[in-house]
């Protein structure tokens, strides 16, 4: 086998490689919501080499992944000697950019995000500017930058630390740990400001690419809703914060009893509250328990006191994918947003 490593895929497109060697550690970089992405989870390492698992799998031998960048990464963990990675291709997107997780037998060092894409590179930016915000302000439960780097040739490569082990777990429900992180960094980063003051604002005011503005690209169906929704806010005084704005079970896990998050590269430095409880109760009900946009509304937004919160999440997060790619006003989850964003102005 071409050095020791294999390939995987599902249907929604993305892939994954692993090396043979530690493969319970490179799975640590796997986490599946549902049952079946738990299973070949727990199954891999014993069912890999059966050519069963290879056609349900899409299991394809190969070589190291992105050789390239090693002694970039050797220098960002002052590493001597081999390494391992296990590597997500990435979600298929506009920024698509790939995961590499590094590691050396069973402990893990850290993560290495890399793209040739300069709007990608963008995100490392600006990722960066996050952490030193979160560190400054307390929050310890984020990763470290090690390295940031622009290689001619071969893109950019932002490189941070972990507390990940191959016993840290997901957390897949709202509970206490998320709800005390929340409150930290709501306390750590609060300020009072206009609505129009908000990045939530500034995203809805930018121009995309042809010159037009981002509220001009809402699906015409959703308009008067999404208009509707942010007349309730204009010249209004809002609680703010720092905000995740991908605050999800993929992007945390749980080390010793203690909630870490990462992924910081589309947070928000003064956004609404609230909002990132929104996005990880609505985005895992659609993702890992498959409901239909009715059965979010039936069981989370309805029953929620808090639904001013629901409508400027939903407004957040319509803005930033149509800003981020407008040929997402027709993708599934704009319609899903713009169902739940139409039920709340009724």
């Amino acid at each position: 086998m071409m050095d020791g490593y294999f390939s995987i895929a599902n249907s929604d497109a993305k892939r994954w490689i692993f090396p043979v060697r530690n493969l319970r550690t490179a799975l640590c970089l796997y986490q599946p919501g549902g049952i079946k992405g738990k299973l070949v989870k727990a199954l891999l390492p014993l069912v890999w080499r059966s050519s069963l698992a290879g056609r349900l799998l899409h299991l394809e031998r190969c070589g190291r992944p992105y050789p390239q960048w090693d002694e970039d990464i050797r220098e960002a963990f002052a590493l001597d000697g081999s390494f391992e990675c296990a590597v997500f291709e990435g979600t298929p997107s506009v920024h698509k950019k790939a995961t590499l997780q590094i590691f050396k037998g069973k402990k893990i060092l850290g993560y290495v995000k890399v793209s040739d894409n300069p709007d990608v590179c963008r995100l490392f930016l600006r990722e960066r500017r996050i952490l030193d915000t979160l560190h400054a302000s307390g929050i310890e439960e984020v990763p470290r930058i090690t390295a940031l780097k622009d290689q001619p040739g071969k893109g950019w490569l932002l490189a941070q630390t972990t507390t990940k082990t191959g016993r840290s777990g997901t957390p897949h429900e709202w509970g206490p740990l998320m709800e005390q992180f929340i409150a930290r960094l709501e306390d750590a980063t609060g300020v009072e400001a206009l609505f129009e003051q908000t990045e939530l604002f500034a995203d809805m005011q930018a121009a995309v690419d042809d010159g037009r503005v981002v509220m001009d690209l809402v699906p015409e169906r959703y308009k008067a809703c999404f208009a509707s929704a942010c007349r309730r806010f204009e010249g209004r005084t809002l609680a703010c914060c720092l905000t995740h704005n991908d605050f999800t079970p993929w992007n945390m896990y749980v080390q010793d009893g203690r909630l870490e998050v990462f992924d910081w590269e589309y947070a928000s430095f003064c956004n609404p509250r609230g909002m990132d409880r929104c996005h990880f109760l609505v985005q895992s009900a659609f993702f890992e328990k498959k409901w239909t946009p009715d059965r979010v509304w039936d069981e989370i937004i309805a029953v929620d006191a808090e639904k001013d919160c629901f409508r400027l999440y939903l407004l957040s997060i319509m803005v930033r994918y149509l800003r981020r790619d407008p040929d997402s006003a027709d993708s599934e989850e704009m319609a899903r947003w713009g169902q739940l964003l139409e039920m709340l102005e009724k």
